[in-house]
């Protein structure tokens, strides 16, 4: 595409031109490892143009093969994402002509998977730090746990990822250093970066185990040249008095919510917006209501200030509400409008106050409040009242940060607060897990362990007691669980709510449900049973939401459901999504489509370690599907067919059948898995066609239900060995006969009987699987080996559903 120069584009884009500091870090030699600048300089626009220069207009081809293809923006909090989603994409709507690149939200359910089959275009993925994390760990909250390898390898190989304000993320700095240490270690397909910006960047908290902390040649900063541009120097200079409010209750006594609303409505300007920032959820709703009931009934009056909430714990739709009230300024002639935030406000909202009041907090989060008061210097002056915390009434921060923010605040008092009168500090937060090798290889393996549990990726995301679970609520007839075929969540309906939370609000009685993909039903959760990420199913008669104060579990109203799109239910282990695409399709022609889907990612990934494995990733694509000749899959496939065309059509074995797609089914032999005796059938030393392990391991892993190990479903029956009668692993039998297979190309099976001694432990006379694949993940690593499977995986489904399109 032709653009001139870096001015041009982010003119075009933004119909201002940039600062000097954003044009710099644009053209720099590569992309630093900290972005360090001031509150309302722009860095998420510097970030984005930046990034979309070097992927899209440099004029130096080297510089756009050597920046990824995806922009990652991991953000602390949730209320942001959106916000920021919407600005970017407002960026790239105003460049003419389209540079195609998608903008994609991470915030659980299914809608956000789309961008998952398209490796090969540029894309830029938002989300927070619980979603993005917990897929850069191979653990996806709020996902179904067989498509946690896709993103996994799509956010750790040909992506540059943008941490924004560290000042909030807690356990997950040490976790983005730690990552971008491992991808440089252990080899990414395709570029790979991280970014951290803030505008109080400690960088003492980017040293861990094995990532340095970065030296000063890696730390952009602004310069006394930008610092005199009009538009900085009135961020920098805006004047805001800090001032102490000395209140009569403790912020954990009962009358401390009605002082606080009065002491806000005093200090209210007509006319202008007030910011009142408290530090927890419960606080901020207590506030909301105390300010309400002040103004009288729900704040009808015509000279009341408009009232608005804002925190975590919302649903999508109820924040895009908030958020865009938000958007709209507040008339000069009107009352105006006090705004209750928690520390969400702190980080990429672009909002402003002429007077703002806020509860003590650490002090890089304190300068990052007071940056939302006066932000642009738009006001003559204006105020800043903090409020002390002493004892208790500090959770959730530590005692230490919070003494050191007092002791500058004291010293400030009558003072501006600035930008540029601000004293650095803040102290490193300690104490934190830290992701090391071996955890990373570890959660490669997604399989539960033998007690049917996961790996707990919760201390590497977020402190301890900010983890949450994700809560939908929906009406369905009966007082039991949810049926079968409820449509999986989408994340319009989902709802984080703290763990801690829920564990108390269930054990009033509540009941709430999760999908067990064991037994292919949603389940009664109990109390210990509760984890970090799940999704959990609610009748709306439960309550434990309000629309306007959003989780709340002393909320007793039935909760309206969010209208949702019909979809698909959830995946089980037996389950084959993308089996049933409206017409009949045979195993040749179907394994011809994944091999050509292949064959066209590679040539539009061309450059990329991806290359290298053409013949294994071809050879995959070729035999994948092998086991679905087996009579299980084929009896599955027929069944329903008067006799005559059941007789017909036996004689071919067969991909896909013409029902619904995405209906689920049952196997005569419980969660019988294909791709299983695709592999088994490969292993077979008298008919081996010579694929590698590198190729066998693609065939397995095509599913994300066989990977390293050949594993029984835990405590499930016909999955272990029997007393009576021949072994079965995922409804695959010890001898089982797979009939000759012709897929094409020169890829014949003969007849083969299946072994299932792969799945023993050793390295003896039948070489185990599970050494195999753990010799694969050596020699690969983590992250390419993740990539390669989730090219087969994805050609796959695109090969299915153009199938399914045809028939349309």
């Amino acid at each position: 595409m032709n653009m001139q120069s870096f001015k041009e584009l982010f003119t075009q884009a933004t119909s201002h031109p940039p600062f000097s500091y954003q044009e710099r870090l644009a053209d720099a030699a590569g992309p630093p490892a900290v972005l360090n600048a001031p509150t309302g300089s722009g860095k998420t626009a510097a970030a984005f143009f930046a990034w979309l220069w070097r992927r899209r207009y440099h004029p130096d081809e080297a510089v756009r093969q050597s920046t990824p293809r995806r922009l990652v923006y991991c953000l602390p909090m949730r209320v942001l994402v959106e916000q920021t989603a919407g600005t970017i994409k407002g960026y790239l709507d105003a460049l003419e002509p389209d540079p195609g690149i998608g903008v994609h939200v991470l915030m659980g359910g299914e809608a956000d998977e789309e961008w998952q089959l398209e490796p090969e275009r540029d894309a830029v993925v938002i989300g927070t730090q619980d979603m993005l994390l917990s897929r850069a760990l191979n653990r996806g909250y709020a996902m179904n746990r067989f498509r946690w390898p896709v993103p996994f390898a799509l956010l750790n190989n040909d992506a540059f990822w943008v941490v924004d304000e560290l000042q909030l993320m807690g356990a997950g700095v040490p976790t983005t250093a730690q990552l971008r240490a491992f991808r440089e270690k252990l080899g990414t397909s395709g570029p790979a970066g991280t970014m951290w910006m803030s505008a109080t960047v400690d960088t003492a908290r980017l040293e861990t185990a094995d990532h340095a902390s970065p030296g000063n040649g890696e730390i952009f900063c602004l310069n006394e040249a930008d610092a005199r541009e009009d538009r900085i120097r009135r961020c920098l200079e805006a004047r805001k008095v800090l001032r102490p409010l000395q209140l009569k209750s403790g912020a954990n006594a009962k009358g401390y919510p009605k002082e606080l609303a009065k002491a806000a409505l005093e200090l209210h300007r007509p006319g202008r917006q007030t910011l009142v920032i408290v530090n927890t959820v419960t606080r901020a709703q207590a506030l909301s209501a105390a300010l309400l009931e002040a103004l009288g009934k729900k704040g009808e009056r015509e000279e009341a200030p408009e009232v608005l909430l804002l925190h975590s714990r919302f649903r999508p739709q109820e924040r895009r509400g908030k958020n865009a009230l938000l958007a709209q300024a507040s008339g000069p002639q009107g009352p105006g409008r006090i705004v209750v935030a928690t520390q969400v406000i702190e980080a990429g909202v672009d909002i402003t106050s002429a007077t703002m009041v806020t509860e003590l907090a650490p002090w890089p989060s304190m300068v990052q409040r007071f940056g939302r008061c006066n932000r642009y210097g738009e006001e003559g002056e204006a105020e800043i009242y903090w409020i002390d915390l002493p004892g208790k009434a500090a959770a959730p921060y530590g005692a230490p940060s919070m003494d050191e923010a007092r002791e500058m605040l004291g010293e400030l008092e009558g003072s501006s607060a600035a930008p540029g009168s601000l004293p650095q500090g803040g102290s490193a937060h300690e104490g934190y897990q830290v992701l090391r090798r071996k955890d990373l290889f570890e959660l490669f393996d997604t399989a539960p362990d033998l007690s049917g549990n996961d790996v707990d990726v919760s201390p590497f995301i977020r402190d301890a007691g900010e983890t949450d679970v994700y809560l939908c609520w929906r009406d369905w007839e009966g007082g039991g669980p949810p049926p079968v075929e409820e449509p999986r969540p989408q994340r319009e309906e989902l709802c984080p709510a703290p763990i801690g939370q829920v564990h108390e609000f269930l054990s009033t009685g509540k009941t709430a449900y999760l999908w067990d993909y064991r037994d292919r039903a949603w389940s009664r959760v109990a109390q210990r049973d509760l984890f970090p990420g799940q999704v959990l199913l609610m009748h709306r008669k439960e309550g434990g939401y309000d629309p306007q104060a959003g989780w709340d579990p002393a909320a007793e109203i039935a909760v309206e459901p969010v209208p949702a799109a019909p979809g698909d239910p959830e995946e089980s282990g037996g389950d084959d999504q993308h089996t049933f695409t409206g017409s009949w399709q045979s195993l040749q022609a179907h394994s011809r489509d994944v091999a050509g889907e292949i064959e066209n990612l590679l040539e539009q990934l061309s450059g990329e370690a991806a290359g290298n494995f053409k013949d294994e990733l071809l050879a995959a694509a070729m035999w994948h599907d092998l086991g679905k000749a087996h009579h299980v899959f084929q009896e599955t496939l027929l069944e329903g067919l008067a006799e005559d065309e059941k007789k017909e059509r036996s004689g071919v074995p067969w991909a896909k059948a013409p029902r619904e797609p995405g209906r689920p089914f049952t196997h005569s032999r419980p969660h019988f898995r294909h791709e299983l005796a695709s592999l088994l059938a490969l292993l077979n030393g008298s008919s081996e066609p010579g694929l590698s392990d590198l190729a066998l391991y693609l065939v397995a892993s095509h599913h994300g239900k066989v990977r390293l190990a050949i594993r029984s479903l835990p405590g499930r029956d016909g999955h272990s060995r029997r007393a009576e009668g021949p072994q079965v692993i995922l409804g695959v039998e010890e001898g089982d006969r797979l009939p000759a297979v012709d897929l094409g190309g020169g890829c014949f099976m003969p007849e083969t009987d299946l072994s299932l001694s792969a799945a023993e432990m050793g390295t003896g006379e039948t070489r185990s699987w599970l050494s195999r694949t753990l010799d694969l993940l050596d020699r690969h690593g983590p992250f390419v080996l993740a990539y390669l499977e989730t090219l087969v995986r994805t050609s796959d489904i695109r090969a299915s559903i153009k199938a399914r399109l045809e028939v349309r």
